[in-house]
């Protein structure tokens, strides 16, 4: 009775946790900047919120889906068109230094714009993989310790005990890039409903698939 009880108030805080949230970036986002940089230090990129009364502030969006990568146990697939955020590759990097795994989908010509942070971490060991094609690959999703994803990580690593983790996906019209993060007027998704991270992991494993002739881990800039 005492584990059912234990499992239950167990059960109940994971779902209290679990996110399903719509972020916007408007052209509201930014009307708190300067007030950040002087709190934060001119250039800071760092997902921290200082107390903030802008209900559409950008630099606290950002730092919800960088709290999503933070949460991130074993993987994180993102299948993004441009990534030039300093944020959210900081996020990024602080889940390598955790162990987790991360593979990168993205657009074979966007991988080598100024700026890009997928040959910053494909350099750090990150495999990448893009179409060769003349066709875009335009996706802008991430899923975070997609079920199908963890078992193969389980398999791979002979584990027989897994820690707790929970299937996030993020998805919308948002490249994770300044402009896109703090100029554009774009939406974001984070959920964690079963179905939608299912279905964004079994796509984002056959595009790896797909793509499995354009290993890119070895990116030296153009």
């Amino acid at each position: 009775v005492i584990w059912k009880l234990v499992q239950c108030s167990r059960s109940k805080r994971e779902k209290a946790s679990r996110v399903h949230e719509v972020i916007v970036f408007n052209e509201l986002g930014e009307i708190c900047a300067a007030a950040h940089m002087r709190n934060n230090g001119i250039g800071s990129q760092k997902p921290h919120m200082s107390p903030c009364c802008n209900a559409h502030c950008s630099l606290r969006n950002v730092a919800k889906i960088a709290e999503q990568i933070d949460r991130a146990v074993y993987s994180i697939d993102p299948a993004i068109f441009t990534f030039s955020s300093l944020s959210l590759a900081d996020a990024l990097k602080r889940a390598l230094q955790r162990g987790v795994i991360i593979r990168i989908i993205s657009d074979g010509e966007m991988v080598y714009c100024t700026g890009s942070q997928i040959t910053m971490l494909a350099q750090l060991g990150v495999p990448v993989r893009v179409p060769i094609t003349t066709n875009l690959m335009h996706n802008k999703f991430c899923i975070i310790d997609g079920v199908e994803r963890v078992e193969e990580i389980r398999l791979l690593r002979k584990l027989k005990w897994m820690r707790p983790c929970y299937s996030i996906v993020i998805s919308g019209s948002l490249n994770w890039t300044v402009q896109g993060l703090g100029g554009n007027w774009e939406n974001c998704i984070i959920a964690a409903d079963e179905i939608l991270t299912a279905t964004f992991q079994a796509e984002f494993q056959r595009m790896w698939r797909a793509f499995g002739k354009t290993e890119a881990s070895r990116i030296q800039p153009k």
